[in-house]
């Protein structure tokens, strides 16, 4: 009996002890971001091997016991510890450590959810480019964002960029894009100051921005309408936030220094190949020489030892500098419940790579938002900037460029000396300048001739916001983008261009004024909680106009007399006003149910004051759809798909960069008529002329893979450029020679791959290491596709612009290079039957044919984020392929002794010199043309392959542990060092294959530099 009892007693006590420890716990987990469900979440009981995970729906089960903690884990989310106690149900949600998917971008007029887009947007955040030394957020976009390209157009400090959206859509008109600054329209044209390269962005400080949205496609930019053809830049800068005065301060110093120098002959080498090259033309050697001397101004008797003997001096080297940059920049953000505030001011000083060429400037920034009541909140910015640019001699594109040391520093002759003994310039015109063709002495150039442009800016908006009622609210707008640039030039009477008219004064003052106006009704609901509807309708109007005005003077007593009114002899007055306006009404659907099934509709109709009288106005409609099939019942389980979206679009967007007058009859003043002043007709009207249009197509996947560690996309588009205004010959009896008409049809066929990978992430609490790599490329297919009447090629173009049909734009059409003859040394060519010729004579089209294109074919960057505990480390490379260009200061200086210029080693060391030798350099000869022969740099020879690999940044950080910042009460304190620019890899044979033809191709352009800063950033 009392075994029983004692068995029973035991087994009581051993259900109650069981009951009290174990028990069922379960709830749901969600993210923190939007509520939604998170499937496969690891939950674990803390101390123990007792685990699960949830279900499709988030949800969960675990046995517990006692006072049990779970610990919930999921890739891309932030780990989380929770206490049971008593509870049965434990309810939880993990916040994202990538939030990307789920953020609010940026779109036109208004903000979407990352997760919803069907358009294709790539996206750029401000702390990716903050730190980088340019003076403008444009350059710092290379290589980071897919489909869009970005050439610098020269090294000058503030100089300006080229951006192009998926390739180009136009053969006559322009190429950049919309940009868009808070909602402000920005003129980008860089106006007629043009002894500087000037860039409009340059007031935008980058350490300001927020982030970088590019629309691409028509889905995304069709509500901008007749301006958007060649893609939109939505820029977002920073505004401030409810709570306590943030402090940051961002400072960088550094170098510039130069990135490469030619290696080109000493004074020994040149006198040898000059000799040489007079004795191939039939002159005896010991003539040659002594002509060769003597051309120089040294005596022709001189002997070898006494040759042997003579000086070298590397203009390169004295001409090209080491410089200094300075950033300095400071905001303060914050506010309360009614008011927010965010200021900021940068200054920035940044020298060149060659002497008196710099930049210097700085912005003031106000944003301020005050809420009145619960339903108005008034938006008020405004930014003013003031920059002063100091150019070379020859203006950006290389203009007079035989004064720039960029171009003529390698090609003077070396035994030129840069000063006299006693210490004045060496070769100035009043001596009869220096030996050789290049008789310049750009030292002197550069010190006295003074060329600048100041540029003063003043860019002020402000907004209203209407809350209506919970779904609907009212936004009307006000902005002006003001914009003064002087430009100066200045002549020194005791340099070459200026001795004869002893001195001469340039002046330009251009201002614009750009006034936007609009209003935005936004509306937005969810029906039965699946059902997400928003929707926006809105008006615009712009009115742009700028005005010009221009002088030239000549003769001036001394150097000391630097302004026009100084000068004896005016020579040349001249002032222009242009002007045009447009308006347009928009509005744009969107909807999706449950984030599941999208669905987007923008249309805008448009009109413009530039297109023909028949045809001002314009409609231009986009839609887009898109299916996430991640969210989807059959992969919302997946443990390795977390987003698998389709999206497809299809629209049309207009391009409206041309001339403010192309469609008018013009007539202009200046004429005399028998001593009378008078008017004469000067353009032919075209009332039906319109705007270009660019049709475009998308097809594009978006995926996030295991727990979103690898995420990305891949897009395909075809946009075709119709209606492209060409000058079209018309009878000269009709007393004009063209007409602008819509003529003209190309295409534009691409792939876009982006991809990001989390490789490494044991940053738990920043005490891990991190690798995340980055990844973007593009592949564009540009070629014209009709032209008026039955041309197959555009007549009257340049070598480097041929527009023919089944090509790209501006192709190169010339003789195909085919080396040297191994006997004479001569050069060759092939015809277009493959026969060797030697003279470029006769019908072009005999020997010419298409051997590459301007427009590359690939294009984009790679990036790789190192991080340890307080230690970041990022590679950023960018690349480019496929571009051909003229290398026109590489042709000057493989004429090998041919006339007065120095030339490279390489042409040197290579060049024929005996019968039966295998070169592609052809032997010296006098005037660089054999008898019944052509130049030795006509064809293709000098059309180098552009493309080049890029080590673009190197950024190694250090954030100080916030325990020791406690101390001294600053919140932030990073450390960095950054190598800009700091390796090229390429084929080019010039200074930097990355430039911008404008005209002088790369005579006189400033290369890029390398910069090397140190900077400190710190939050208070």
């Amino acid at each position: 009996m009392r075994k029983s009892l004692l068995s029973i007693l035991l087994t009581v006590f051993m259900c109650v002890q069981l009951f009290a420890q174990d028990k069922t716990v379960s709830g749901k987990v969600t993210s923190s971001d939007d509520g939604s469900p998170l499937p496969g979440v690891n939950v674990s009981v803390k101390g123990t091997s007792r685990g699960t995970t949830t279900s499709s729906n988030g949800t969960y089960k675990i046995a517990v016991s006692g006072n049990a903690t779970l610990v919930f884990t999921f890739v891309g989310f932030e780990a989380r510890q929770v206490s049971v106690g008593n509870r049965s149900t434990v309810d939880v949600q993990l916040t994202s450590t990538s939030q990307e998917l789920a953020e609010a971008v940026v779109v036109g007029y208004g903000t979407q959810s990352r997760k919803t887009l069907t358009g294709s947007q790539a996206s750029v955040k401000g702390s990716e480019i903050a730190t980088m030394p340019t003076n403008s957020f444009d350059k710092a976009l290379q290589g980071r964002a897919a489909g869009v390209q970005v050439l610098g157009a020269n090294g000058t400090p503030g100089g300006a960029a080229q951006i192009r959206v998926r390739g180009v859509g136009t053969i006559k008109g322009g190429t950049d894009p919309l940009y868009v600054v808070d909602g402000v329209q920005i003129n980008s044209n860089a106006g007629s100051a043009a002894f500087t390269s000037s860039n409009p962005l340059n007031y935008l400080n980058p350490n300001d921005i927020e982030s970088i949205e590019v629309l691409k496609d028509a889905a995304s930019a069709a509500i901008y309408g007749a301006a958007a053809a060649n893609g939109v830049v939505l820029i977002t800068t920073k505004k401030g936030k409810a709570g306590k005065t943030k402090v940051n301060f961002d400072y960088y110093t550094g170098y510039v220094e130069p990135t490469k120098y030619l290696n080109v002959l000493n004074t020994q080498e040149w006198i040898k190949v000059r000799a040489e090259a007079i004795t191939n033309q039939g002159t005896e050697a010991g003539a040659a020489l002594r002509s060769t001397l003597s051309s120089i101004r040294l005596d022709p008797n001189l002997t070898a030892d006494q040759i042997a003997a003579l000086p070298t001096y590397d203009w390169q080297k004295e001409s090209y500098v080491s410089g200094r940059t300075n950033n300095y920049s400071i905001s303060l953000s914050g506010g309360g419940d009614k008011s927010t505030f965010y200021l900021s001011g940068t200054y920035n000083s940044t020298d060149a790579n060659v002497r008196n060429v710099d930049y210097k400037g700085g912005n003031l920034n106000a944003k301020i938002s005050s809420k009145l009541n619960n339903r108005i909140t008034i938006d008020n910015s405004i930014n003013l900037s003031s920059f002063v640019q100091r150019g070379q001699f020859g203006g950006p594109g290389g203009g007079s460029f035989l004064g720039s040391p960029t171009f003529s520093a390698p090609l003077i002759i070396p035994v030129n000396p840069f000063y006299k003994e006693d210490g004045t310039y060496y070769g100035t015109p009043a001596d009869g300048g220096l030996a050789g063709i290049l008789n310049q002495n750009v030292l002197q150039v550069s010190e006295l001739n003074k060329i600048y442009s100041r540029v003063n800016q003043a860019i002020a908006s402000t907004s209203i916001n209407y809350k209506i009622n919970s779904k609907l609210s009212f936004r009307p707008s006000a902005s002006i983008d003001y914009r003064f640039i002087k430009g100066y030039n200045f002549q020194d009477p005791r340099t070459a261009d200026a001795f004869n008219v002893k001195g001469r004064i340039q002046d330009q003052n251009t201002e614009n004024i750009n006034i936007l106006f609009n209003a935005v009704l936004n509306y937005s609901t969810q029906i039965d909680n699946v059902h997400n509807i928003s929707a926006l309708v809105g008006a615009e109007y712009r009115d742009d106009q700028s005005s010009n005005v221009q002088q030239t003077a000549e003769g001036i007593p001394t150097p000391q007399f630097i302004v026009a009114g100084a000068a004896a002899n005016p020579i040349t007055t001249f002032a222009s006003w242009s002007g045009y306006k447009k308006s347009g009404v928009f509005g744009r659907v969107n909807y999706d149910y449950s984030g599941k099934y999208l669905l987007g509709l923008t249309a805008r109709y448009d009109g413009s004051s530039r297109f023909g009288s028949n045809n001002l106005w314009g409609f231009f409609p986009g839609v887009s759809l898109g299916w996430d099939a991640a969210q989807e019942d059959f992969l919302k389980t997946s443990s390795i798909v977390n987003q698998l979206k389709l999206r497809a679009s299809y629209g049309s967007l207009g391009a409206d960069q041309i001339g403010n007058f192309d469609s008018r009859g013009l007539f202009g003043g200046g004429f005399n008529y028998n001593g009378v002043s008078g008017i004469a007709p000067t353009q032919l009207s075209n009332p039906n002329l319109r705007w270009e249009q660019n049709v475009t197509t998308n097809l594009a996947l978006d995926y996030g893979l295991f727990n979103n560690r690898l995420q990305g996309s891949v897009e395909y588009f075809i946009r075709t450029s119709k209606d492209l205004i060409l000058d079209r010959p018309v009878s000269w009896l009709s007393g004009y020679s063209t007409i602008s008409e819509n003529v003209g049809e190309l295409q534009n066929k691409g792939l876009e791959l982006d991809v990001k990978l989390v490789a490494v992430d044991k940053s738990a609490d920043n005490k891990g290491f991190k690798w995340t790599t980055s990844f973007n490329f593009t592949y564009i297919d540009n070629k014209v596709t009709k032209l008026y009447d039955t041309l197959t090629t555009l007549p009257g173009r340049a070598v480097d612009g041929w527009i023919k049909i089944g090509y790209p734009v501006n192709s190169i059409y010339t003789a195909q290079y085919a080396g040297v003859n191994p006997a004479t040394g001569r050069a060759m060519w092939y015809d277009n039957n493959g026969n060797i010729i030697y003279r470029l004579a006769g019908d072009v089209n005999s020997y010419s044919r298409i051997i590459g294109s301007q427009i590359p074919k690939y294009y984009g960057g790679l990036t790789n984020s190192f991080s340890y505990k307080g230690f970041d480390l990022e590679v950023f490379f960018n690349y480019e392929f496929g571009r051909t260009v003229f290398n026109n200061q590489s042709a000057f200086m493989a004429e090998n002794g041919g006339r007065a210029f120095n030339a490279l080693r390489s042409i040197y060391e290579n060049r024929w010199t005996a019968p039966g030798q295998i070169t592609s350099v052809p032997r010296p000869y006098n005037g660089n043309a054999e008898t019944l022969g052509s130049g030795i740099t006509a064809g293709s020879r000098f059309y180098e392959d552009a493309s080049f690999i890029r080590l673009k940044t190197v950024t190694f950080g250090y954030n100080v542990p916030s325990s020791l910042l406690k101390q001294i009460k600053i919140e932030r304190a990073r450390l960095y060092v950054q190598a800009y620019n700091l390796y090229t890899w390429t084929k080019w044979t010039g200074f930097d294959s990355e430039f911008i033809n404008l005209g002088s191709g790369n005579n006189g352009t400033i290369p890029q530099p390398r910069t090397i800063t140190f900077g400190v950033q710190l939050g208070l």
